[in-house]
């Protein structure tokens, strides 16, 4: 049968019709069934007068009350809404209930048909929590494809780089879920989600309200047992080669075996190298230190020291000073101080520009090797010096712009005239750009002060000779030059009145 609009029509199986029959006050003899309509058989014997009655069957679930009202027999009497209302009283029916369709029912006497007169709703179980990661924790090593759609073999992403406060994961909490209600007016309690296993290691933080994880560290984001740490030294086991690529890392670096020929290192903080280097290029914003020989090589620092057992046609930087045994045919530059004194202690060749103090066993060889030293030298600091002041100056005067720009909306305000929204912006854009460009001038003028210390303490220099000095070394004391023609015990060469001086 086709449901009307306000009809609905429940399914109801073989067995509970049957029930209805058993139960019913008068017997249903010779019922048949179609299409869910029951027809009673006709007849004029008063001793069969039947009236209407309603039966009711709750499903399982407890979310529906099924109800089918039996027609009445000859001359009994149609079924009422009362009649409905106390049969549903009578098996404990009390939420839901369709007065609406009760009452459709009674005036249009829609007998031996079932409907659905009460119906509850289930309860909405609570949502397990869940953790929505930023990184990936499943590490692969995959060679980094280049924007010109060539392949870096040498980069493999052993490291995933993080700085503190970084985001690393979204936590998503449980919910509780939502309470249900059955035809029996009994309130069905939902199932609460289970929360999420937060993935917090170590040097990283929960925010307040625990949705957010953060890097509390920079370092290496490692995801291990179900947990996110931050490493702030990352450490190899074996040589830096092809099977880990280029080590690229915002914390400390210790290579326990060496690095191979065309491979770099590079460390937010310090690099430790037991093994050697050769052909390869160490940069670092701290020390570097390096166990073994240094071969055909680039080390450079930014603000550390480098310590290193020998060099070899090395290219060595730093603004720190400079530790080794042995150095030959280097590339030397660095701002602090050389100390090349523990056996052999020998600078042979190359060219080695320091500006603090020097100290070597040995200056050049037996062969006469040509070797050059420059001590004190400020021609490049000078250049470096008079390059930063004018980016001071540049930005003095575009703080000078800021300034004026603000100065004359202000002014418009306090007499008394309305600026409109974008121009409201522009003060407030305008003073933040100010502050920042502040905050860009401050480290100029640390190097700059550092510059200018270097240049005042130059007077003072000397080199520093505990064996020997060997012909054919060229020697740039501050503005004095000479080339050694015979060989000299230990020393100290120093600036005379007119001339390099070998005390």
């Amino acid at each position: 049968m086709e449901k009307t609009e306000r009809q609905k029509m429940a399914d109801i199986s073989m067995s509970e019709l049957i029930e209805l029959e058993k139960e019913a006050t008068a017997s249903l003899d010779g019922i048949e069934l179609n299409n869910k309509t029951m027809q009673r058989p006709q007849g004029n014997n008063p001793m069969l007068n039947v009236d209407a009655s309603a039966k009711v069957v709750v499903t399982d679930n407890k979310l529906e009350a099924n109800m089918c009202v039996f027609s009445p027999q000859f001359s009994g009497k149609d079924i009422t809404v009362e009649a409905m209302r106390q049969a549903l009283k009578d098996a404990h029916v009390v939420y839901g209930i369709d007065e609406e369709l009760l009452e459709e029912i009674a005036a249009n006497k829609l007998y031996d048909k079932i409907f659905t007169v009460a119906s509850g709703y289930a309860a909405v179980d609570g949502e397990n929590g869940r953790v929505n990661n930023l990184f990936d924790t499943d590490k692969k090593l995959v060679p980094r494809k280049l924007e010109d759609g060539s392949v870096d073999y040498r980069d493999l992403g052993l490291i995933v780089n993080v700085r503190v406060n970084d985001l690393i994961c979204e936590i998503v909490p449980e919910t509780q879920g939502e309470e249900g209600m059955n035809v029996y007016g009994q309130v069905i309690a939902p199932r609460p989600g289970r929360p999420p296993l937060v993935p917090q290691g170590s040097n990283t933080v929960l925010s307040a309200d625990g949705t957010k994880l953060f890097a509390a560290d920079s370092g290496n984001l490692v995801y291990k047992g179900g947990r996110f740490n931050v490493e702030t030294t990352f450490q190899i086991s074996s040589d830096i080669d092809v099977k880990t690529g280029n080590i690229n890392f915002l914390g400390d670096v210790l290579i326990k075996g060496s690095v191979q020929e065309g491979f770099s290192v590079t460390a937010g903080k310090n690099i430790t190298v037991l093994g050697m280097v050769t052909g390869a290029t160490l940069t670092a914003q701290g020390d570097i230190t390096v166990k073994n020989g240094v071969f055909a090589s680039t080390i450079q620092s930014q603000y550390g020291n480098i310590n290193i057992a020998f060099g070899e046609n090395d290219t060595i930087t730093t603004r720190g000073n400079l530790t080794s045994t042995s150095l030959v045919g280097c590339r030397i530059k660095i701002e602090g101080d050389l100390d090349c004194t523990k056996n052999p202690g020998a600078l042979v060749g190359g060219d080695c520009s320091v500006m603090g103090r020097f100290a070597v066993a040995q200056l050049g060889n037996k062969s006469y090797t040509p070797t050059i030293i420059s001590v004190g030298s400020t021609t490049n600091l000078l250049l470096e010096m008079d390059s930063l002041e004018k980016q001071c100056t540049a930005i003095d005067e575009y703080i000078e712009k800021i300034n004026t720009s603000i100065e004359f909306l202000q002014e418009k305000k306090r007499n008394g005239e309305h600026l409109d929204a974008d121009k409201e912006a522009y003060i407030s854009s305008a003073i933040r750009l100010k502050v920042q460009k502040g905050m860009d001038k401050k480290p100029l003028r640390t190097r700059i002060d550092e510059i200018q210390k270097i240049i005042n303490a130059k007077e003072t220099l000397s080199v520093k000779v505990t064996k020997c000095v060997y012909p054919n070394v060229r020697i740039n004391l501050n503005s004095f030059t000479t080339t050694t023609s015979t060989e000299y015990g230990k020393c100290n060469i120093v600036c005379g009145p007119n001339d390099i001086e070998f005390r």
